[in-house]
């Protein structure tokens, strides 16, 4: 994406906790020049801790309930790598992160949470953890579907009597309880027992708000045994340090909190339970350049709960101490609240609220705290309107920097990205990227045809290890549709003006992508040229050998032929929205995973079942590259538009007016040459793919066949979408 002035600070954020949320708010709505935001997450909902037991209860939906991390970092112009994260070195200020390269950092943030600590219980694998919230809610639903299916009752042991269990024993059993049997059934009966270690319920509460919660648990007919440590969990009971043995059909894990493991070798400064410490500017005292908030935080001299409030409350000050540390200005500290307010949901829509020594109750309370959730959620469901601008400063840097060969990439910052890739090799490839010479040298295999093709764009999102991805994946989409065999590939790189090292850096995570999915595809990179502009672009001049009687050519398709589709549409219109942070982080995972996946089987599966003509979908949408195969074959087309796969969220954006800038000129360009018509799914035959599927024919006789090997695993979205007909001189070429 385009900066308006170089890169000079690098924030990485692990973790899409409460904390960070509010930092890339406050980073959308004042972004500063130079910085730029990475966001680390292992999920793109983040659970919102004051709406979780609600959610449980029914009361919320997994929206209302949950922060799409994507349009959010989009909003705050912040790269988003969906990843979880392994290891922190920060010395040498890296993060290793699960299935891709490492990246670096000037200055990084740690707010992932916390887990439930399972010291001193064994068989734990037997038990649910509370936490992370969306693993817990994964398992809860299958747990409900345990509990319809089970005779008899249903026994629930949650370990752990703070508030966090307490609220979780009044949400399930709330709900379970309610559906527990199918319509005009008994309902199951399901017990719920709360086991605490300590002496007492609700130990930080006040005496007031201990009885009413005392008195809402039993009137709920949830049981509670106080003083009392699980030392193991089995399958179908728990066993007490007292030799006690309890009937159990399910743990739930909600113990004191503990650190992400991966905390313990980083070399930061930790407390004596693995958290990380911070002082009072939320900066770890061994490494001032790391932060830390939320859960995975220990603040020097307090003690703080492990509380969602305090992550809330501390967002803003992480906000400004990294924007301050990153423009040279002094922090500001940060002083906790001396008392919070605590409100506990009872299930239904009734709640209890403690401050200090008192305590309240009743159906108010609970549609109090509903308005103060619903209220801090808003800021981030509800983002204002993105600049679509031009930065400040940005004409004036372009006409600064060099242009023709001055605009290379440096060769040391260029030595630096290529020495970190595994080496590229295979036969045919005499000479490559080991080479200092001018030029790549291949030997064709006998008796092969040369099949090249080339392909660039600009990125269309900040992650430049999946765009490397993504773009290869494209590139080599010809290829394969062609029905030749990847061999190599010639890389074309622009790169946005940054020091060494971040270029260095953006270079080698580029590559890294591409490079995997070339070797996923059989074919290495060869060599390439880099150059430095506004943004960052990639494309591939991709080599590939195919016999001569074997390709898969556009012209073939014959009156009856099945017509096949082996990708949903829809990523035009998704990304012009991911770009304006319109849309759900879900849709563009499902069209990134879309995007990633090969045409090399698919092409191999069609070959098999007598492909008559392909194509690969991309810029011209659809409807243009169908009509690119019709036009050298001579036919028409009937399209069904109901079977037409496509992506979730593409039908609702484009229904909002929501388009790609290419998808009018496609629509023109096709003329009356398609059929008008309001269906839809019509208005999407015009956007334009990335990393679109094969479109191709096969004899109708074979088609079920070939449809069935696709989606086994090569293309499970794929679909008959239509037949080749003869075509009318007054027709159309493609019909509905």
């Amino acid at each position: 994406m385009k900066s308006p002035v170089p890169i000079h600070t690098d924030i990485v954020l692990v973790g899409g906790g409460h904390s960070h949320v509010d930092v890339l708010k406050k980073f959308g709505m004042k972004p500063e020049p130079g910085v730029r935001l990475t966001l680390v997450a292992r999920d793109m909902l983040t659970p919102y801790s004051g709406m979780i037991p609600g959610y449980i209860a029914d009361h919320y939906s997994r929206r209302e309930a949950h922060i799409d991390l994507r349009p959010l970092a989009a909003f705050a112009g912040a790269r988003l790598v969906h990843a979880a994260a392994l290891s922190i070195d920060p010395d040498a200020r890296r993060l290793e992160i699960a299935g891709r390269p490492a990246i670096g950092f000037d200055i990084a943030s740690i707010d992932t949470g916390s887990t439930p600590s399972t010291r001193g219980i064994a068989g734990t694998e037997h038990a649910i953890p509370v936490k992370p919230i969306d693993r817990f809610l994964e398992a809860y639903h299958a747990l409900a579907d345990r509990i319809r299916a089970h005779d008899g009752t249903f026994r629930i042991a949650v370990v752990g009597g703070g508030a966090g269990g307490v609220e979780l024993s009044f949400s399930l059993a709330h709900r379970l309880r309610s559906r527990a049997a199918d319509p005009g059934q008994e309902t199951t009966r399901i017990e719920v027992t709360i086991l605490e270690a300590d002496d007492i319920l609700l130990p930080s509460y006040n005496a007031a708000a201990r009885r009413r919660v005392t008195r809402a648990l039993a009137a709920r007919n949830i049981d509670v045994r106080t003083g009392v440590t699980v030392s193991a969990v089995a399958p179908g009971r728990i066993e007490l340090e007292k030799g006690e043995t309890l009937a159990c059909d399910q743990a739930i894990l909600v113990t004191s909190a503990g650190p992400p493991a991966w905390l313990a070798d980083s070399g930061l400064a930790l407390d004596d339970r693995g958290f990380v410490r911070v002082d009072d500017r939320l900066r770890s005292p061994s490494h001032p350049h790391v932060f830390a908030a939320g859960d995975a935080a220990s603040m020097d001299g307090h003690s703080l709960p492990k509380s969602g409030v305090y992550a809330v409350r501390q967002g803003p000050y992480l906000a400004g101490n990294l924007r301050r540390l990153a423009t040279d200005r002094p922090l500001r500290p940060y002083r906790p609240q001396g008392q919070t307010l605590a409100l506990i949901t009872t299930g239904e829509r009734h709640a209890i609220g403690a401050r200090g020594p008192f305590a309240v109750e009743g159906d108010w309370v609970w549609r109090w705290k509903d308005w103060i959730d619903r209220r801090w959620m808003a800021k981030y469901h509800d983002l204002p309107d993105m600049d679509e601008g031009a930065g400040p400063g940005e004409d004036v840097l372009d006409a600064m920097r060099c242009g023709g060969c001055g605009a290379k990439v440096p060769a040391p910052v260029l030595r630096r990205a290529l020495d970190r890739l595994p080496e590229q090799a295979r036969d045919g490839l005499d000479q490559g990227l080991d080479s200092p010479d001018d030029a790549a040298v291949l030997t064709p295999p006998p008796g092969k045809v040369l099949v090249q093709t080339v392909d660039q764009f600009r990125a269309f999102i900040d992650d430049p290890y999946l765009f490397g991805r993504i773009a290869a994946n494209h590139c080599l989409g010809d290829v394969f549709a062609m029905g030749a065999d990847a061999h190599s590939a010639l890389a074309a790189v622009m790169l946005p003006h940054g020091d060494d090292d971040k270029t260095a850096d953006d270079l080698h995570q580029l590559l890294s992508g591409a490079i995997e999915t070339l070797a996923e595809a059989g074919a290495v990179l060869a060599g390439g040229h880099t150059g430095e502009g506004a943004e960052m672009a990639f494309g591939l001049t991709v080599n590939g050998y195919a016999d001569r009687d074997a390709i898969i050519r556009k012209g073939g398709l014959r009156p009856g032929d099945t017509l096949i589709l082996t990708k949903p549409i829809g990523t035009g219109v998704l990304f012009a929205a991911d770009m304006r942070a319109d849309a759900r982080g879900d849709w563009i995972e499902a069209a990134l995973a879309s995007m990633q996946r090969s045409l090399r089987p698919v092409a191999e599966i069609a070959r098999g079942h007598g492909v008559t003509a392909g194509t690969d979908v991309t810029g011209f949408g659809l409807a243009g590259h169908l009509l690119e195969m019709l036009e050298a074959s001579g036919i028409g087309a009937k399209l069904d538009l109901d079977a037409v796969p496509v992506l979730d969220g593409a039908l609702e954006l484009s229904r909002d007016g929501i388009e790609s800038t290419l998808r009018p000129g496609n629509e023109a360009s096709a003329g009356a040459d398609v059929l008008a018509g309001d269906h839809p799914v019509r208005t999407l035959l015009f956007d334009p793919q990335t990393a679109g599927g094969l479109l191709f024919g096969v004899p109708a006789d074979r088609a079920d066949a070939c449809l069935a090997a696709l989606r086994a695993g090569a293309a499970p979205d794929a679909a008959v979408i239509g037949h080749v007909a003869a075509r009318e001189a007054h027709d159309s070429q493609v019909m509905f």
